[in-house]
């Protein structure tokens, strides 16, 4: 008799899955915690590379979070989704997220690959989508102590809309971290109560 291999189907599927969260929720508690990072995006874009009348220079605006995984310490690799909404020129608002790649390059200065999908209100258009990549440089450690990790650096980011707007965007810039416009006010807050 010859033995074959299992083959998963449609009614094994729910089993393997009921298995594999079995396996999850019952194993020990992992090492690496979950590191998270807000900030906010300021530079330049160079808009309509797509359009006959373009190329056009905008002031960039935005903000983003992100969430790495799967890292003990800033030597290690991080995986994970971010999310964010941006304006150029404060003519548009675009919305979107996807998933990132940290490569510690540099123990304390990674780079970080990201790529995913948005959507896009510009004026006279509508919302239409598109998708994004984005390099980034700059400090970002490993927080022992906390789960956020402030994210500080320089980035060129590249947008190419699906839709009928023809949309062709190169931003450069650099993020600042949220907590950057926080602290003084809690250093003010400590100040006081102390």
């Amino acid at each position: 008799m010859e033995h074959r291999p299992p083959v998963l189907t449609r009614r094994t599927l729910p089993t393997v899955a009921l298995y594999l969260a079995a396996i999850t929720w019952t194993s020990g508690p992992a090492q690496a915690a979950p590191q998270i990072s807000t900030g906010a995006t300021i530079g330049g874009a160079v808009t309509d590379l797509r359009l006959d009348d373009g190329p056009h220079s905008a002031f960039h605006l935005g903000a983003r979070g992100d969430l790495f995984l799967l890292r003990n310490s800033e030597r290690d690799i991080g995986v994970g989704p971010f999310v964010e909404v941006l304006t150029a020129a404060f003519d548009t608002l675009e919305t979107g997220g996807g998933a990132s790649v940290l490569l510690p390059i540099f123990s304390s200065f990674p780079v970080i690959l990201s790529g995913g999908a948005y959507a896009r209100r510009a004026p006279s258009l509508g919302w239409e989508g598109g998708v994004s990549t984005t390099l980034f440089f700059g400090a970002m450690g490993y927080n022992f102590h906390s789960t956020y990790e402030m994210q500080n650096g320089l980035f060129v980011s590249g947008r190419y809309g699906l839709g009928d707007g023809h949309q062709g965007d190169v931003i450069i810039g650099a993020r600042l971290d949220l907590m950057l416009f926080a602290l003084p006010a809690i250093f003010l807050y400590e100040a006081i109560a102390h």
